[in-house]
């Protein structure tokens, strides 16, 4: 099997000093323009000519002018040399976070309703960046993030110490029952987000500070199903006050706040400046601190 070719060992400024010969129609005048003599402009195209094994010039007189082999060359050129201005341009957009891609990992409560309004602040303002959003839990989200499938995520707090986060919210957390029960039971069933969840260890821990004992019968990681199951007088939960009190009808909190719950937004550690992930997290702290969400 034959290997591929290696590509001709041209350099940028060999393209730029034919297009400006062609451009110009001598060499004096394309040296004037190119700000060199025209003996290295010579030298160059004399290179380039080596390199390329294909004629580019001809003598007329005491004047040289482009072959047939050197205008086709010449366009070329001129195709390359654009590409390598957009080349440049794009690089340049996206080190200002105007261009390529951002994945983004979001908890139940990001997605719902503290993010929504930063991920259409974001496509308006870069609309050049294909954003794609991931819904999982934190344990899932921050190995997805080590394994380099999202480049930002927004958890449940805490995390590994060492991890490089930003605060972007505090969510109360209440306590919610089926319509016309006061208070829980001693036999009461449960409706609670999965055992070693991080937003399950801060609810435990806040019962347990109350003594509240619980006798769970079903978990789930969506919060909305929560709601609804409690809704329908199938158990108690604990929720995200705006969870609780979203839709119709919203559940009335038994008690004060039990807690709460700390959504932080995680990159990885030691990882490159991206001024999209920026961009991202700074709209993300602004929606997280508008009112009813911090």
């Amino acid at each position: 099997m034959e290997e591929d070719p290696l590509p001709l060992n041209l350099h940028l400024h060999h393209l730029a000093y034919l297009r400006e010969v062609e451009r110009s129609g001598t060499f004096t005048a394309a040296a004037r323009r190119l700000h060199i003599s025209q003996s290295a402009l010579s030298q160059a195209l004399a290179e380039f000519e080596r390199r390329l094994g294909v004629p580019l010039f001809e003598q007329d007189g005491r004047r040289r002018v482009l072959t047939e082999g050197g205008r086709e060359a010449a366009r070329f050129a001129a195709e390359v040399l654009g590409r390598a201005t957009e080349l440049r341009a794009w690089a340049d957009a996206r080190r200002a976070g105007g261009a390529g891609s951002l994945v983004i990992g979001m908890i139940d409560a990001a997605s719902l309703y503290v993010l929504p309004s930063a991920v259409a602040a974001f496509r308006a303002a870069h609309p050049g960046v294909e954003l794609r959003v991931v819904v999982d839990t934190t344990e899932a989200l921050l190995e997805r993030l080590q394994r380099f499938e999202v480049d930002l995520a927004f958890v449940v707090g805490p995390v590994a110490p060492g991890s490089d986060t930003v605060e972007v919210a505090r969510e109360p957390l209440r306590l919610y029952g089926p319509p016309g029960e006061a208070a829980p039971e001693p036999d009461s069933e449960w409706l609670l987000y999965p055992a070693g969840s991080h937003t399950r260890a801060v609810i435990d821990a806040a019962l347990a500070a109350r003594r509240i004992l619980t006798r769970v019968t079903l978990e789930s990681s969506n919060p909305q199903v929560l709601r609804q199951l409690v809704a329908l007088g199938f158990g108690w939960s604990v929720l995200p006050e705006q969870i609780g009190e979203d839709g119709q009808p919203p559940l009335e909190p038994v008690g004060e706040v039990l807690g709460e719950r700390t959504l932080l937004g995680v990159r990885r550690p030691a990882a490159p400046p991206d001024a999209r992930a920026e961009a991202f997290l700074t709209l993300a702290v602004v929606a997280g601190a508008r009112p009813g969400v911090a």
